[in-house]
């Protein structure tokens, strides 16, 4: 661990003031991997530094919760999205695998059945501003091809009788629209990917949507009733996707959609 704390210790150390490495120890945030490390090098220290073993101790003591709560049997619903986090060392820095099955499972596992109805299951990928992991269709091709922007917006936002253009509007008791739970991706103005796109793309290593063969197209949110909504485009040509605009009428058996989902936290 060479880190300025290390550092720190180790010269604090030299010149004998236990205050100092005991107050940096406390102000510290510390990984399994540098309290290790920071013990052999407090080691000689013992019964010479009672202020340093104390706060020792005090920097132990939420490490070993954090360890308790990473111990949590896995739930063989989940093993594909554990999968998924343990191959994402950003998504491991922001959040916990304890916390994110106790979010899928949360409300008789609203979230993880929400999850599952995606393509092929449902992909873990990263984490929006808040914190709440991200979830999306799996697979390279976008679903819900061959519709117009806000025919696919409908279908991405609301319950329907099916997916295709067939579908009809499902409604509550009120006459109102009964919301999927999903969402479509955004992008940053005025053609940049965002943040989440971005992620999707650095978890999987491959192109927000892509076929070996021909291009591919994803609407992205874009409002209501926009002019020239957005789409991600993919071409086995280019290196990288883009963001472009279209007419909101466009059609095509290449362009869809690839769904959003927020695990957020039960009230």
């Amino acid at each position: 661990m060479e880190s300025s704390i290390k550092v720190g210790l180790e010269f604090d150390h030299r010149e004998g003031t236990e205050a100092a490495i005991a107050e940096r120890l406390e102000q510290s945030a510390l990984t399994p991997d540098e309290l290790r490390e920071i013990t052999q090098i407090l080691q000689q220290a013992g019964q010479r530094a009672p202020a340093i073993l104390k706060a020792l101790e005090t920097v132990k003591a939420p490490l070993a919760t954090t360890s308790a709560a990473e111990s949590v049997d896995l739930d063989p619903r989940l093993t594909t999205f554990k999968t998924d986090f343990d191959s994402d060392p950003a998504l491991q820095s922001k959040i916990s695998w304890a916390e994110i099955q106790t979010r899928l499972l949360a409300n008789e596992g609203h979230y993880l059945a929400l999850a599952q109805a995606m393509e092929q299951g449902g992909q873990l990928f990263g984490f929006d501003k808040q914190g709440n992991p991200l979830i999306s269709d799996r697979g390279d091709e976008p679903v819900m091809k061959g519709m117009n922007y806000k025919n696919t917006r409908d279908r991405v936002k609301y319950k329907h009788t099916s997916n295709d253009k067939r579908g009809t509007k499902i409604l509550d008791e009120k006459q109102q629209p009964i919301a999927t739970g999903y969402e479509m991706f955004g992008y940053n103005e005025p053609y940049g990917k965002s943040e989440e796109i971005n992620q999707y793309e650095t978890h999987t290593g491959k192109k927000f949507v892509q076929n070996s063969k021909d291009w591919r197209l994803s609407w992205l949110e874009s409002g209501e009733k926009p002019s020239w909504p957005r789409y991600v485009d993919s071409s086995p040509r280019n290196a990288d996707s883009f963001v472009d605009f279209d007419d909101p009428n466009s059609e095509s058996d290449n362009l869809g959609v690839r769904r959003l989902l927020r695990v957020e936290k039960a009230a």
